[in-house]
C-alpha cells in the first residue's frame, strides 16, 4: 500500500499537469515538507516529476521561518528572483509547501494558480486516508455486500464508480471492467436528476424510479442514495437499487388488488340493488364476517371492495384469494405461509402467507365454495382462534383480519352434499348479502349499458356511439346469464364495429335468437318450437333450444351454425355434447 508521502507526490503530479495549459512562464513547481526538505519538483515544460536535488540546492539557503506564510518574497542571494510559496495544510498544521521561483514580484496569475494547487492538495490530505474504508476495499466488507439481494455501488465525489457488488452487476448486465473506474454518467447515462446532487443537499434519496437503456435492454429500477460524509465534508455516495419487476412480483404475490371501488361507483336504480346497498353499508360498519352470494359476473368483488373502503379497516390491506385458482397442494402455504425448509422447493427463509400480509385489513375469499374440505378445517380454526400457523411451523401468529367470502354456489346445498362444512358455513354467514342477477335488476340495464359504452369507448380511444331504441329493447329482453361481465363484453364488441349508433345488427346473433325465444315463450305465444314450461326463463333450456333451431335452419351445417351463434365450432361441439342434441 502506498504511503501518504507517495500518495501526495502522485496527486502533486496530477494537479500540476494542468499548469502546462497556461502561458505562465513557470519552469518548475517544487514540493517541500514542513521542515523545508526538498521532495521533488514538477518540470512544467516536460510535464513530469523530477527528483534532482542538485538543481534545487538554493532551497536550503532560504530563511523559511521568516517568509513561509508569505505570498512572495525575494530570494536573498539573487535579488532578480522572487519566490512564491503556499502552505498545504492538514488538521491545522502546514504539512507541505509549494514553491515557485519567478523573476516578477506579486504576479496575480501565479498567486491564484499556486493558491488553487495548494487547496487541491490540502483536500487530498483530508480525504485520502479514509477512501480505503469508505469505498469498500476491505475483503470483509465486499463479502457482506455480495450477500445482499439488491444492487450496491459506491461513487466518489467526482462521480467515478469505485465498487459494485455481484447483485448489482447481474442487474445491470455489466462486468467489472466496464464499470469500475468509469464515470457514473457514462455507465448509467440517463440518470436524472444526478444522484451526485445529494453531495450538495446532504439529503438521502429513498426509492426513486429510474428507467435506463443498457446493453441488456431497457430496465426499470428503484434507487436509494446515501451521501458519505467525513469530518463534515462529502466524499462520495452509496447507491442501492432493485429491479421494479422483482418488487412488483413480490407485491403481486402478496396483495392481489388495491380496493378502488366505493358504493358511489355502483350504478343502479332498481329496488333490488337499493336494498342490497343499504344492507351492505350497515355491514360495513361492523366487524362481522360477511358471505356474498350471487351468480358469476354480478359484481360480488365490487361490493366487497366498497364494504372494505367504508369500514374501519379502510387504508389497510385488501387481500384477494381466488379459492378456485390456487393449486390444491399449495392452498395452505398460500393462505398461511411456510417456514424455511417446510417442503421441497420452499423458498429459503420461508414466506408470509396472505392472511399474515392482510393483518389489520380484509381477506376476500372469492369462490369459497371451491375450497378443499381439508383447508376448510384449517380456515375454521383460524376464524375461531384468530391465529395462524405457517406450514412446517409451530408458533401461532396473531391474525387480525375480517373475512368477506363470495360464492356463486348455493352453500346450503353444498353442505347437504357434504362438499362444504356446516360449522364453517355458520362462521362465514354472520351477515349474508345476495347480489341480484342483471335480469332481476329492473331498469338498470339502460343505465349500465350507456355507462359501459362510455367506458369502453374511452378505453379503446373511440367515439362514444349512442344505443338505438331497438337495440336497447333487445338488451332489456335478454336474460344475461353472464350478468354485467357479459353485458360489458357485448358492449365493447359493439362499439368496435358500430359508428354513430349501435344497431341490433351490431349485437351477437345468439342474443337476437335468445331474445326471440324468450318473447315466444311468453303467455299467448306459440310454444311449439320453444321452451317447456319447466325450462322457461332457464338459460340452459333457452340455449339448448337456440342451438337446435339454428342447426335446423342451416340444415345441420355446424360451421355455419357456429358463425350464426357467434361462437367457435369447437365450443358448439361441446354444447351439443353437453345438451345431448
Amino acid at each position: 500500500m502506498k504511503t501518504l508521502k507517495d500518495s501526495v507526490i502522485d496527486y502533486f503530479q496530477k494537479v500540476c499537469s494542468s499548469i502546462g495549459n497556461y502561458e505562465t512562464g513557470i519552469s518548475n513547481i517544487i514540493l517541500l515538507s514542513n521542515r523545508y526538505t526538498y521532495h521533488c519538483h514538477y518540470n512544467v515544460q516536460e510535464r513530469k516529476i523530477e527528483f534532482n536535488k542538485d538543481r534545487m540546492d538554493w532551497i536550503t539557503r532560504v530563511s523559511w521561518n521568516e517568509y513561509s506564510d508569505s505570498k512572495s518574497f525575494s530570494y536573498k542571494e539573487a535579488q532578480s528572483e522572487w519566490i512564491y510559496t503556499r502552505p498545504i495544510s492538514h488538521k491545522g498544521e502546514h504539512k507541505y509547501f509549494l514553491v515557485i521561483k519567478y523573476p516578477e514580484k506579486n504576479n496575480k496569475k501565479l498567486l491564484q494558480i499556486l493558491d488553487l494547487l495548494a487547496k487541491q492538495l490540502s483536500y487530498h490530505l483530508v480525504t485520502q486516508p479514509n477512501l480505503t474504508s469508505l469505498f469498500l476495499q476491505s475483503t470483509y466488507q465486499q463479502q457482506i455486500t455480495n450477500t445482499i439481494d439488491e444492487g450496491y455501488l459506491t461513487v466518489d465525489k467526482k462521480g467515478i464508480i469505485t465498487f459494485i457488488n455481484h447483485t448489482g452487476k447481474n442487474i445491470l448486465g455489466i462486468d467489472d471492467n466496464m464499470i469500475i473506474g468509469q464515470p457514473l454518467i457514462k455507465v448509467l447515462p440517463n440518470f436524472y436528476p444526478s444522484p451526485l446532487d445529494t453531495l450538495n443537499t446532504m439529503e438521502n434519496w429513498v426509492n426513486r424510479e429510474v428507467f435506463f437503456d443498457l446493453p441488456k435492454g431497457k430496465i426499470h429500477l428503484i434507487f436509494s442514495v446515501t451521501p458519505l460524509i467525513e469530518n463534515g465534508l462529502p466524499v462520495g455516495i452509496v447507491i442501492t437499487f432493485k429491479e421494479m419487476k422483482i418488487i412488483m412480483k413480490k407485491l403481486e404475490s402478496l396483495v392481489s388488488i388495491k380496493p378502488i371501488f366505493q358504493f358511489e361507483d355502483i350504478i343502479y336504480k332498481s329496488r333490488a340493488m337499493q336494498e342490497l346497498i343499504k344492507t351492505a353499508k350497515v355491514a360495513a360498519k361492523t366487524e362481522s364476517n360477511i358471505l356474498i352470494e350471487g351468480e358469476s359476473g354480478t359484481g360480488k368483488e365490487l361490493i366487497a371492495q366498497s364494504i372494505h373502503n367504508q369500514s374501519q379497516r379502510k387504508g389497510k390491506p385488501f387481500v384477494v384469494i381466488d379459492c378456485s385458482s390456487i393449486p390444491r397442494d399449495l392452498v395452505e402455504s398460500e393462505l398461511f405461509g411456510y417456514v424455511d425448509g417446510a417442503f421441497t422447493g420452499a423458498r429459503k427463509g420461508g414466506r408470509l402467507g396472505k392472511f399474515e400480509v392482510a393483518n389489520g385489513g380484509t381477506v376476500f375469499l372469492d369462490e369459497i365454495g371451491e375450497m378443499p374440505l381439508e383447508i376448510q378445517v384449517k380456515l375454521l380454526r383460524v376464524l375461531q382462534s384468530r391465529t395462524i400457523t405457517r406450514v412446517g411451523g409451530h408458533d401461532p401468529i396473531p391474525s387480525n383480519v375480517r373475512i368477506i367470502a363470495a360464492t356463486n354456489r348455493n352453500l346450503e346445498e353444498e353442505v347437504e352434499n357434504d362438499n362444504f362444512r356446516l360449522d364453517l358455513y355458520y362462521r362465514l354467514n354472520v351477515l349474508q348479502l345476495t347480489v341480484p342477477s342483471l335480469r332481476e335488476r329492473d331498469g338498470d340495464i339502460p343505465l349500465l349499458a350507456k355507462t359501459l359504452v362510455e367506458v369502453a369507448a374511452n378505453r379503446t380511444n373511440r367515439y362514444s356511439p349512442k344505443i338505438s331504441q331497438d337495440t336497447m329493447k333487445i338488451l332489456e329482453s335478454y336474460t344475461w346469464p353472464g350478468n354485467i361481465r357479459e353485458l360489458e363484453n357485448v358492449i365493447e364488441r359493439a362499439i368496435l364495429i358500430a359508428h354513430d349508433v349501435i344497431e341490433p345488427e351490431h349485437l351477437p346473433k345468439y342474443i337476437h335468437h335468445a331474445a326471440f325465444l324468450r318473447e315466444k315463450s311468453m303467455p299467448g305465444k306459440d310454444l311449439t318450437l320453444t321452451l317447456t314450461e319447466k325450462n322457461a326463463g332457464s338459460f340452459k333450456g333457452m340455449e339448448r333450444e337456440l342451438i337446435i333451431n339454428t342447426l335446423h335452419k342451416v340444415n345441420g351445417n355446424k360451421s355455419l351454425a357456429a358463425r350464426k351463434l357467434g361462437i367457435s365450432r369447437s365450443n358448439l361441439y361441446e354444447k351439443i355434447a353437453k345438451y345431448n342434441i
